[in-house]
Order: structure tokens, then sequence, then C-alpha cells
């Protein structure tokens, strides 16, 4: 009988390294791919740990004694991620590149040189998720479909990134962390030896902005200024920006932009790509901050079922619009292609670009769709 080959991700972190060691330890013929998505021209040679983390993932599949390789993606996350990055933040909206990688490049172009290059049966990565499958497929069935449920470790789900991939995908993938808990994790990785990346930082936020940069320092390379006005709700000018892609809803304003203070402070609650205008609200709990119903285009459903909300009852139905906040009852009204969401609590910070996905109250990750405007606020 043919020992299944699994192409595992290794990004050089903990959470792949661990995933390795957990396949090899089943028995499966074990392949070990890391992928460069970033060119490191981009960010300067200082601030790129592209070389290190190369270079720990090696060290993990040498000790395990599984083949190394990498693969270029550099071209493919450009086009794909990097490109609509930009566009949609030119435009003031929110979008998520996390959720584009996955789609673009992890569970498409990597999954294809997994598949033609190196045979594999199943692609492995470190995403804390568990599907219908099981965390090794080891109760696959080709007759049903599959379904994707949130990680044991609450605190580390990460379904959310996940929400646009397809059955295909999901049906070839494996993610052996699913039933374990970060703080497990990190113990099994001393506990094997892998002290250098056991001790590593989490990667927190967007992976191509380098360490020494801030955020709106990084857009400002790549996005050409473009001045505006901040104003009130009423219209009142209360200062000037240099460009809305440095601005975020429901982000506190910086001092330096207003001609006004408040001790409260100003937080930005609308902007306005056609006119170049930030609106700001006073007080980082303004009820302008709060949706209460907003419009997303038809969603990217993880099963083939034209739609999946239809097939439970309201009351199981959730949203969550970020990953790190806990998902919400929400309602669902049907417009031409686009769906009204209405959560059963006011969301700060909904921002048009973010992904709303859904959950049932079984912890099952039903999809999402793109956040397109704000319809109502408190």
């Amino acid at each position: 009988m043919k020992i299944p080959r699994v192409v595992i991700g290794m990004s050089g972190g903990v959470d792949s390294a661990v995933s390795a060691f957990l396949l090899k330890r089943r028995g499966f013929d074990v392949i070990g791919v890391h992928m460069v998505n970033w060119d490191s021209q981009e960010e300067g040679t200082s601030n790129c740990p592209r070389s290190k983390d190369e270079s720990d993932a090696r060290n993990v599949c040498d000790k395990l004694n599984i083949p190394f390789h990498t693969v270029n993606f550099v071209k493919e996350y450009w086009n794909d991620v990097f490109l609509r990055f930009l566009e949609n933040y030119k435009m003031g909206r929110t979008v998520v590149p996390d959720i584009d990688c996955n789609h673009f490049i992890k569970f498409s172009a990597f999954h294809k040189v997994a598949q033609e290059r190196f045979d594999a049966d199943f692609i492995a990565t470190g995403h804390y998720a568990t599907t219908s499958f099981g965390d090794f497929q080891q109760s696959r069935n080709a007759s049903e479909e599959i379904r994707l449920f949130s990680g044991r470790d609450p605190l580390k789900d990460q379904t959310f990134f996940l929400c646009t991939v397809t059955q295909e995908q999901l049906k070839r993938a494996m993610f052996p962390l699913g039933s374990l808990q970060k703080t497990e994790v990190k113990r099994i990785a001393e506990q094997e030896g892998f002290h250098e990346v056991a001790k590593k930082p989490e990667s927190m936020g967007i992976c191509f902005v380098g360490k020494k940069k801030r955020f709106s320092e990084f857009l400002d390379e790549y996005i050409e200024p473009k001045s505006g006005k901040i104003v009130l709700k009423n219209g009142k000018k209360i200062g000037n920006h240099h460009g809305i892609h440095q601005f975020t809803i429901g982000k506190r304003i910086n001092g330096t932009y207003l001609e006004e203070r408040s001790h409260f402070g100003f937080f930005v609650s609308e902007i306005n790509s056609e006119t170049g205008d930030i609106v700001a609200c006073e007080g980082s709990h303004h009820p302008n901050l709060y949706a209460t119903r907003f419009l997303i285009n038809r969603p990217s459903w993880i099963s083939n079922s034209d739609d999946p909300l239809k097939s439970h009852p309201p009351s199981e139905i959730l949203c969550r619009i970020q990953r790190t906040h806990p998902p919400v009852s929400c309602l669902v009204e049907y417009s031409d292609e686009n769906l009204s969401v209405i959560p059963r609590i006011p969301l700060r910070a909904t921002a048009p670009g973010q992904m709303c996905v859904f959950y049932t109250t079984k912890n099952e990750c039903l999809g999402g769709g793109e956040i397109l405007r704000i319809l109502d606020t408190l």
C-alpha cells in the first residue's frame, strides 16, 4: 500500500515545524517546502527576515530528515495579493491580505506546485483550523462534502482567513494543529529540540511590512499622497490630511492633522473616496462608529450549496468582521446579488473591504463576503 505523500508549507516558525513533526510521526511521506512570497529587495536587506525564516525551515527539515525545497511565488503574490491590497487602500477600503494570500497562494498556487512538482496526495499547513475529515484526513469520505471548523484554540483560530477556500482545496488539505492549543504546540517544539523556532516571536500584522516601518510609512512608498479635508458629519472642517490610504475606520486621528482639539479625541467614522474627505467623530465610542446594518457582496461559500445560510435556522447563524472578535448573532436579508447583514450587537469599526465571515453556533465556518458599504449606524 502506497504511503500518502504530504507536502507541508514550512514558514520557518513553530507552527509549521510542529506540523511537520506530527506528520512524520504518523508515518506520512513528508516533504517540506518554503514559500518565498515577497521580494526582500522591496524591504531592503535589513528589514526582511526571509533568509532567517528559510534557514530555520531548512534546519527543521534536516532535523526531521525530510526533503526541503523552496518555491518562488513573488510574481503571483505581487499580482494577486499586493496590487489588490494597494488598489483598495487607495480607495480607503480596508482589505485583509491574509485572506487573499490563502486564496491565491497557499491554497491555489502552492497546491498546484505540490501536486505537479512533488506528486503530493495532500498539502498541509500550520493553520489553527480543523475539518470534518479530521486533522490528518483520517475520516476522509470522498462521497461527502468536507466542512471547515474552528480550531480547538479559540485565540489562535484561523478559519476567518480560510473563508474563501473551496471544496476541492479543502479535500486536499491537512491541518495537523487543529486539535491543539498553542501552548501544546510550543511544548512539543521544545520537547523535540526545535528550540530556535520555539522561542521566535510570533509574526503579527501584515507580512510584507518591514519590522522597522510603520504601516503608514510603508503605504507612502507605493501610494502617491493626495491631500484632502478632515470634516465632521455636519461638514465642518477640522483638519487636513495627505491621503485617505493612511486612515482606517475606527482609528484615532493623529493630532498633527487637526486644527481643533478634543479631550475625547477624533476618530475616523467614514472615508469618502470620491471627495477625498475623512469624516470624523468625537470619542472612541461615538454612535457613528457602530454599524447596525451593512451590505456585502455574494459570499464565497465553502460548501457547493448555493446558500448554506438557508440550511440553518437564523438563530444558528453568526458573523464576525475581524479575526480577533468573537462571532455575533446576525440576521441576513437578500437584495439582488448582495446581502444585508444586521448584527444583533452593533459592530464597531466596520469598514468597506473587510470580510464578513459566517459561522454556525457549532463553530462551522460557512464562508464570507466582502463588505461593500455601511448602511446604518447607531
